[in-house]
């Protein structure tokens, strides 16, 4: 096998539309392009760093009752969806539909990808909340609000409603 092009270290293993023949495993996931990529069978979408994305601290928003509010305001929507499905929101479901607004308001997705019927669902229920009793919120303040809401969620979940419980019996 010939070495990889690119390093010229590590033999080359995989068909590289870029490098134009064989790259090793490492160069082709430093080189990968979106848009020349798509096609390849490599090719894997980046992964959102949803904890990289600006945040309040719990402490700025229990500092404030503005925030406090929109805060109870979203936490409510959870606990609605949730009692309208018959308790079967899990703490897994609340972070994945959080991913999903700050997918829409901080990377500006246009198209919200969900495969459970569900989950996209909990999305619109949580969203249309925020439209409708959030709508003079600036948008980094919502993106930093969502992304709080985020963190907490996942540092209360251990075995998949802690989050849903807590909420359930203060925001509920």
């Amino acid at each position: 096998m010939a070495k990889c092009p690119i390093c010229n270290s590590r033999k080359g293993k995989r068909q590289c539309v870029i490098a134009n023949g064989l790259v090793c495993s490492l160069c082709c996931g430093t080189i990968r392009k979106e848009d020349s990529c798509l096609e390849c069978s490599y090719y894997q979408k980046p992964k959102r760093k949803y904890n990289e994305v600006p945040s309040f601290t719990t402490n700025q928003v229990h500092e404030s009752d503005v925030l406090t509010g929109y805060s109870n305001a979203i936490e409510g929507a959870f606990c609605a969806y949730d009692i309208e499905n018959n308790k079967t929101l899990n703490d897994a479901d609340a972070i994945r539909i959080l991913e999903l607004l700050i997918d829409k308001y901080h990377f500006k997705d246009t198209e919200i990808n969900c495969d459970s019927s569900f989950l996209s669902a909990g999305f619109n229920f949580v969203d249309a909340v925020i439209g409708r009793d959030l709508a003079g919120i600036d948008g980094l303040e919502l993106v930093k609000l969502l992304c709080i809401l985020h963190a907490v969620v996942k540092r209360l979940t251990k075995t998949g409603k802690e989050y849903m419980n807590i909420i359930h019996s203060y925001a509920g």
